[in-house]
C-alpha cells in the first residue's frame, strides 16, 4: 500500500501533521496512491488531489474554515470509503 506525496505546498508546520492524517485515512488499502497538494494563496485555499488503483481520483479545494486537517482527513477517508463501497 504504496502512498506517495507527490506535492505538499501547505505551511511547513502543517506538513507532516496532514501527510501522517492521510496515511490514516487511506489506510492499508492495496496499490499505488498519489497526492497532489497545493496551495492557492490569493484564494486562501488548499487544494487536494488523490489518484488510486481502479482510476481512483478525488479533487477538492478547501477554503477558509475547511484549511483544517481534521476535515481533510475525514474528506478523504469518506472519498475512499465510497469507492469500497
Amino acid at each position: 500500500m504504496p502512498i506517495e506525496i507527490v506535492r505538499n505546498e501547505l505551511p511547513q508546520h502543517l506538513q507532516a501533521t496532514v501527510a501522517e492524517g492521510i496515511f490514516s485515512a487511506i489506510g492499508d488499502r492495496e496499490g499505488l496512491w498519489e497526492i497532489d497538494i497545493t496551495s492557492e494563496l490569493k484564494a486562501n485555499a488548499w487544494d487536494v488531489e488523490v489518484m488510486g488503483p481502479n482510476n481512483f481520483h478525488w479533487a477538492r479545494r478547501f477554503s477558509g474554515e475547511d484549511r483544517d486537517p481534521d476535515v481533510i482527513f475525514e474528506a478523504i477517508r469518506s472519498a475512499v470509503l465510497d469507492q469500497a463501497a
